[in-house]
């Protein structure tokens, strides 16, 4: 039989919690486009419990995260909203860069508050969604403030537009009135674009300050409990004034100066063309029910006709002209991309905190998505505090050799006495030389010429020599196995297809094919 010989390496990942350091600022290719694969949702920053502490990635605290916004120079700025602060991660730091808990209330919730000023005086009632200028100013919606806040280069905050007391007028800075604005976004011009949530409505600030509304406000009201009846948002697309929002909660501005909008209450993806004077709805459906202050949301992912959402939020286009979303209540981010919605991270309609291989990882409300300048996915993990990123396999450093495959066995370089080979599409390794890296045993029964693999004192399996068959042992009970290929004896080592036995073990296993590497690695790394 000819077999070709792949050198000695082949890759089994350890298994690590890592917490990685601030977004590089060098440019990259999104990990969403990236050829090499190996894509895994790790932790950035953040606890399970959550605090408002600053201090090394490893021990600083959040406490509902809800807005990214990455600077020039790659620090990482977060709406630490009920800590009532924008938090900055830097050098592997996390500090206040502005806001103030002011006292606790009898939940022993922080309280925040309002007032302008130096950037280290100012103060924030729940800040949410983040944005910057060409010019590098930053603005804030700030929440439970009913304003939009703006942190100059100077580092000066001001209000730019409404105030304290929620309303729905336009008008011109503190004239002008919001009702829980959820998020901004800031276009080539400079104008301000601004999700008044519970207003309904989509409004602009332009270069002088001026404040209008853009779309119709809904009058629909809603009987949710008998006797008790609530204003509520509507759905219409068509022309922008005759639009209808129910609680838009995301922006993002695309390369023609055009606004996606999560519209929240009615489980869509909308798109405000300006050129056009039209909104359109991009992805979502579904109808409002008798007294339902909202469209039902749902998990389905497919073409942007059937695909369904539930409380969208946070939204971004990326470099090459992917659109995420935060899908909030689904507990995954979400892509569309040429017609097709696709899960990125998390696991669909599964709440929980898992740093592992993305389609392990898990994520709990997550409220906002941003691709970083070195092509990471940066998430605000909103009730598991934390921010996650998503990323590529990285290789240890510390992993010394120069030829083109590996194996790495808990971090460390491991050499076979055999080549891995390449038969039939399929990679194959000595079988003892992983089952021992592995911490298994293995022993040879000379009477039956066959190699049992021992898992535990309930589970082991057994491999011939001669055949693509293996016997599983399970609790006392046997059953057999199917290998894709048969086993290889090469200079006197039994050989298996590699995959096969990871995944009976419950490994992921990869190609990498940017460094030609069999990776194998725990689904789950904390």
């Amino acid at each position: 039989m000819k077999h070709q010989t792949l050198k000695k390496y082949i890759v089994i990942t350890s298994v690590c919690l890592m917490v990685l350091a601030t977004p590089f600022v060098a440019q990259g290719e999104g990990v969403l486009d990236s050829k090499h694969g190996l894509l895994e949702l790790r932790t950035m920053v953040g606890q399970s419990k959550a605090g408002f502490n600053d201090g090394s990635t490893a021990d600083a605290s959040l406490f509902y995260p809800t807005s990214l916004l990455q600077q020039a120079d790659g620090s990482l700025l977060i709406s630490d909203t009920n800590n009532h602060k924008i938090r900055m991660l830097a050098i592997d730091q996390l500090t206040t860069l502005s806001g103030h808990i002011v006292d606790f209330d009898e939940s022993s919730m922080p309280i925040g508050s309002y007032g302008d000023g130096a950037i280290d005086v100012a103060m924030y009632q729940s800040p949410g969604g983040l944005a910057m200028d060409e010019q590098g100013q930053i603005y804030i919606a700030d929440t439970n403030n009913h304003s939009i806040r703006l942190i100059s280069k100077e580092g000066t905050v001001t209000t730019i537009a409404g105030s304290w007391q929620l309303g729905d007028q336009d008008g011109k800075g503190s004239a002008a009135g919001f009702y829980s604005p959820s998020d901004v976004a800031v276009d080539s011009q400079g104008n301000v674009y601004v999700a008044d949530t519970l207003n309904h409505l989509i409004r602009k600030i332009d270069t002088k300050g001026n404040v209008t509304t853009l779309n119709k406000a809904s009058e629909r009201v809603v009987e949710y409990f008998p006797g008790v009846l609530e204003y509520s948002g509507d759905f219409a697309d068509g022309s922008i004034a005759e639009a209808m929002f129910n609680e838009p909660t995301g922006l993002a501005i695309d390369a023609q100066d055009n606004l996606y909008v999560s519209d929240k209450g009615n489980q869509r993806i909308r798109y405000i063309d300006f050129a056009t004077n039209k909104v359109s709805t991009v992805v979502g459906n579904g109808l409002y029910d008798s007294d339902e202050l909202y469209v039902k949301g749902a998990y389905v992912d497919g073409t942007v006709s059937v695909a369904r959402l539930s409380s969208p939020a946070g939204i971004t286009v990326t470099k090459s002209g992917i659109v995420l979303v935060a899908d909030t209540l689904n507990h995954v981010v979400r892509a569309i991309y040429n017609g097709n919605v696709t899960t990125v991270a998390g696991i669909g309609g599964e709440y929980g905190f898992a740093d592992g291989v993305l389609s392990s990882g898990a994520l709990n409300k997550p409220t906002d998505v941003i691709e970083l300048a070195n092509g990471n996915i940066a998430i605000a993990d909103s009730s598991n505090n934390r921010i996650r990123v998503v990323q590529s396999y990285v290789i240890p450093e510390r992993v010394k050799y120069d030829g083109p495959t590996r194996i790495i066995v808990n971090d460390e370089l491991l050499e076979t006495d055999v080549a891995p080979m390449l038969e039939k599409n399929r990679i194959y390794a000595p079988l003892r030389a992983i089952v021992t890296k592995l911490g298994l045993n293995v022993n040879y029964l000379t009477e039956t010429k066959q190699y049992e693999v021992i898992v535990d004192d309930k589970l082991s399996y057994i491999f011939s020599t001669s055949s693509d068959r293996v016997i599983k042992l399970e609790n006392g009970v046997n059953s057999e196995l199917l290998m894709d290929n048969s086993v290889i004896l090469a200079d006197g080592r039994l050989l298996i297809p590699v995959r096969f036995f990871a995944e009976q073990l419950g490994y992921d296993v990869q190609w990498d094919q940017a460094n030609s590497n069999v990776v194998i690695r725990h689904t789950i790394f904390n």
